[in-house]
Parts: structure tokens; C-alpha cells; sequence
């Protein structure tokens, strides 16, 4: 990796003018990055070809209302010039998952990822600019020590997330522990020429530190909350008890990156009953609720994509009944990532174990040692 610095004192700008030279020097033809909109309370994925168009941008800005992944993927497939696509930590592993599934190609893009401590629902956050308890302008030097600085709440799965610093990146602009400075890493095969205002320097000690310290420190707390949530459901009923207000919306699956299906067996005929059915299950139980399969829908979707999960809970965002959805994926996901030694979206390389057979894998559960 080559490192640079830009030492603007203003951590934003310089974000802004490096990502507008990538342009204007001919390394991408457009650039895919958050932009501020409505006042500022929200940001969203906006496609860049005019380099005079980055006034609005802000990829540190601490709220992100998707997983911007899938968007990618959708734009890889047919891409006609080479893109950047700037991308937090859940999004970069995602879009990984997502090219071992054959739903994204890595040929026309160029992945920035941004360092990220968290990210606040994107109604509380339009609130707390609203109310001037955030600055979105300023949030990098607040935040420059991984702390929270603003006293509300951060979405559950940031607090859980060990992944402050993106890594399978072919740039990575990081403001952790740069003192209002911008670290620009960047692949040996990347070419900045062009790009004004980079200063070779090397990694600070105290970033690294800094981002050793907050990865231990949200692992054990993913831990400690994984541990919980599974000795809370330790059987079916207790489970089921967790998901009793379910409505079905199926919120969930279309915020998921990670769910790609165009035809969701869940959205099919098998669980589209008629009244008939609806009157056998009340006849056999002498009750039923509606609607049905709500259980079964939630552990579907964990069989199909639990080991691809990366955590990033935004099927949790998306609940209208507040369920803890992206706890309990990452809780019933986590014994099989377990057993596979499999970390979703650490390497392109690596093959999720569902697609690979291996004629001596599981013995154990021949053995009956399991």
C-alpha cells in the first residue's frame, strides 16, 4: 500500500477535492459517494460526473438510511467507463459477498473505502442536525478519537461493528486519529497522478492504536450481546415469542443486501394460502394467527444468507415493529461462520462454504460427536 497524507486542516474538503480530482484527472469517469440533501438532515448515494458538482458531499457524514452494496451491484453489471464507488466498512464486505454470488463485478469500479464509528437512524439524525446536537460538517473532528460525541444513541449494529477501517479497498481515505489530517492508502496498482496536494508520509502510531482499540472494543461487545440473544431464544417457542409481532412486511429482505433473489420463495405460491388453507390450520389448532409463517420467513432468510451476513442491520432500520432482526441474524448466523471459520466479506478469495464441497468436512455429524 502506498500512503499519503493531505493536510488541509479541513478533514471534509480535502475528501471532497481529492474525490473531484479523480475526475477532472482522468482516473474515473464518475464518482458514486453521499451527498447532503434536504438541509443537510440526510445523505444519499448520489452518481458524480461533473467535477463541479462535490460542494454537497460527505461520505463521513454519521447516517447512512441503506446499504449501498446492492446500488453497486446494480451498476457494475453494464458499466461503459470506470466508476469510484465510495463505500463504509458493511458496504465494501457486502459488495465482496455479493461478487463471490455473481451479482456484482469489480471490473469498472474503483472502491474508496471511508473509516466509520457509526451511524445514526436516519429520522433521529435529521433531528439532531435539526436541533444542532451534530454538525455534519465538523462530525470527523469530533468523532477523530472514535468516541461518540453527540450523547444519542448510535443504530445497534454500529455499536456491535469491529470494522471502523475498510479493508479490501483499492483506496481508503481514513480521518481516525489524523488529527484533522486525511490518510489516502492506496493499492501499489492504483495510479494518483494527478492528484494534487498528497504528501507521502506513513500511518500514525496513534491511528492504529486507536483503530486496534475500537475494533477489541465493539467485538466484545458483539460478543457479549450475541451471547445474550441466543440464551434469550434458546428454543423455538422463545423465538417465536421475539418474533410474535411480525407483520410480514418483508421490510427486511429488501433491505438486506445480501438477499438478491428476484423471486423470493417467501413472496411466492408456497406461503400465498387461500382461505381454505387459512380454515384447515384453525380447524387442526383451533386457532391461528395472521399472518402466518412469520417464524418460518425469518429462519428462510437466515438458511439463505446467514453465513454472507456482514452485520450491517439495516434489516433492523427497516422494521416497522421494532424487532431486533439484525441481532438475531447475526446471532443465529454466527455458530455456522463459527464452524466454517468464515468471515464474511474478508476475501474475495475465499468461497462461501455453502457454494464449495470438500469430501472430508463435518465428520463429526457422522460420528455422532457432535
Amino acid at each position: 500500500m502506498k500512503t499519503y497524507t493531505i493536510k488541509s486542516g479541513d478533514t471534509l474538503s480535502a475528501a471532497r477535492e481529492f474525490l473531484k480530482a479523480l475526475i477532472t484527472s482522468g482516473q474515473v469517469g464518475a464518482v458514486l459517494v453521499p451527498q447532503e440533501v434536504t438541509a443537510k438532515t440526510n445523505v444519499v448515494p448520489t452518481l458524480i460526473k461533473d467535477p463541479n458538482m462535490f460542494g454537497a458531499v460527505n461520505p463521513f457524514a454519521p447516517v447512512n438510511g441503506l446499504n449501498a452494496a446492492r446500488l453497486v451491484a446494480n451498476l457494475s453489471r453494464s458499466l461503459p467507463e470506470k466508476v469510484a464507488v465510495v463505500l463504509r466498512s458493511c458496504e465494501v464486505r457486502a459488495l465482496i459477498e455479493l461478487v463471490k454470488l455473481q451479482q456484482a463485478k469489480l471490473d469498472n469500479l474503483l472502491i474508496i473505502g471511508v473509516d466509520c464509528v457509526g451511524t445514526f437512524p436516519a429520522s433521529d439524525y435529521a433531528e439532531m442536525v435539526k436541533q444542532n446536537k451534530v454538525d455534519p460538517e465538523k462530525w470527523v473532528s469530533q468523532a477523530a478519537d472514535g468516541k461518540n460525541p453527540t450523547g444519542m444513541e448510535l443504530r445497534r449494529a454500529c455499536t456491535l461493528c469491529a470494522y471502523p477501517e475498510v479493508t479490501n479497498a483499492d483506496i481508503m481515505l481514513g480521518w481516525l486519529g489524523m488529527a484533522g489530517g486525511l490518510l489516502v492508502a492506496a493499492k501499489d496498482e492504483v495510479d494518483l497522478a494527478g492528484i494534487d496536494g498528497l504528501e507521502t508520509a506513513s500511518v500514525p502510531d496513534t491511528r492504529s492504536k486507536l483503530i486496534e482499540n475500537i475494533s477489541t472494543e465493539k467485538a466484545q461487545a458483539k460478543n457479549k450481546a450475541v451471547t445474550e440473544f441466543k440464551d434469550s431464544v434458546a428454543s423455538m417457542e422463545k423465538l417465536a415469542e421475539v418474533l410474535a409481532t411480525c407483520i410480514k412486511c418483508q421490510n427486511c429482505r429488501q433491505a438486506c443486501p445480501i438477499c438478491f433473489c428476484r423471486e423470493c420463495v417467501s413472496a411466492g405460491p408456497i406461503f400465498d394460502h387461500n382461505g381454505d388453507k387459512y380454515m384447515q390450520y384453525a380447524n387442526r389448532k383451533g386457532s391461528i394467527e395472521l399472518p402466518t409463517d412469520t417464524t418460518l420467513f425469518h429462519l428462510t432468510r437466515v438458511n439463505h444468507m446467514g453465513l454472507s451476513c456482514v452485520g450491517c442491520g439495516q434489516c433492523e432500520n427497516s422494521c416497522p415493529m421494532n424487532i431486533p432482526v439484525g441481532l438475531m441474524f447475526q446471532a443465529l448466523s454466527q455458530a455456522n461462520q463459527d464452524r466454517f471459520e468464515y468471515e464474511p466479506g474478508r476475501s474475495l478469495e475465499e468461497p462461501i462454504p455453502l457454494t464449495v464441497y470438500k469430501e472430508h468436512e463435518l465428520e463429526e455429524l457422522n460420528t455422532g460427536k457432535h
